[in-house]
């Protein structure tokens, strides 16, 4: 504790109780309490000031954090275990990045073929190989399954030992309500996510420099071994209009409706995360939850 805490807890003590020695024993006790555990001074919190305007989302499930306090801003279903589509691919460049050189070339794999006819790919040629980055900025500016399977295969041999691996990072990570079974959040088999979930892989990946550059990335290409070259762009609606983006990652499927997660900032440098899950217009609940907060907090 600073000398500042204690000489406020001695004056509010002495104003407010008829026991002051007491009081101050108490209060001390429990700052340094707070301090040993993590818990942020309390002067570096949002403050709400009021609800500003209605938040109507179509969303099943949302959640607004403030990024450098951890505090929770706004929720709705936030431990609802649901199906997150491409979000899982946060988990996936989180396992990639621990265990692969970015600079080391890998083949693009026979079950790339498959991702081919699956949801979004850039139609790697099998057999070809290209770097680990490379991979890596399709499979999370593009949302590439068929870069993501690349990566998992070569990475673990098969994807069924990448997704042993990557779920028992989320467990190790405070992903608790986190299952995958597979690389690319393609539907099939037990996988679901959280709300709350999604924000602590965000915010893992956020604080890594590299898939952070990726996540603020508009476009990107990719060229193997051979020479072969693919072009390819974000489906990020939010790119390029008023709405600031530090970080950002889509998703889709049938089963998980749409999905979005964004890290923003205001004008006075705050950082926020949000997360919208099983939306029928995710741009635009993005734009109400982060527009009702700046209205509805002000930071220190």
């Amino acid at each position: 504790m600073t000398l500042i805490q204690v000489a406020t807890i001695f004056l509010s003590c002495l104003l407010t109780s008829s026991g002051a020695s007491e009081c101050i024993r108490e209060n001390v006790a429990y700052s340094q309490a707070g301090a040993v555990a993590g818990v942020v001074d309390n002067t570096d919190v949002p403050i709400k000031t009021g609800d500003a305007i209605d938040v109507l989302l179509s969303a099943k499930a949302a959640l607004v954090w403030d990024e450098e306090t951890g505090t929770i801003l706004y929720e709705k279903n936030a431990y609802e275990k649901r199906p997150v589509a491409s979000l899982s691919k946060l988990l996936s460049a989180l396992v990639i990045r621990e265990n692969m050189r970015l600079d080391s070339y890998v083949k693009i794999p026979e079950e790339a073929r498959a991702m081919q006819r699956r949801g979004a790919n850039i139609k790697l040629p099998i057999g070809d190989k290209a770097s680990v980055y490379d991979l890596l900025s399709a499979g999370l500016i593009a949302s590439a399954n068929d870069a993501m399977t690349s990566l998992a295969v070569a990475m673990s041999g098969t994807e069924d030992e990448f997704v042993n691996t990557a779920n028992a990072f989320a467990s190790k990570n405070g992903a608790f309500s986190t299952r995958i079974s597979n690389s690319t959040g393609l539907s099939g088999g037990e996988q679901y996510s959280t709300a709350f979930d999604i924000k602590e892989l965000f915010s893992l990946t956020y604080r890594d420099k590299v898939i952070r550059d990726l996540l603020v990335s508009q476009a990107g290409t990719l060229i193997t071994e051979a020479g072969i070259s693919r072009n390819y762009k974000s489906t990020n609606q939010l790119f390029g209009t008023y709405f600031p983006v530090l970080a950002a990652k889509t998703g889709y499927t049938v089963e998980a409706g749409e999905n979005l997660v964004v890290m923003t900032y205001g004008d006075e440098g705050q950082r926020v995360g949000a997360v919208v899950l099983g939306s029928e217009a995710r741009f635009q609940d993005m734009k109400t939850l982060v527009e009702w907060v700046w209205r509805s907090y002000t930071w220190p």
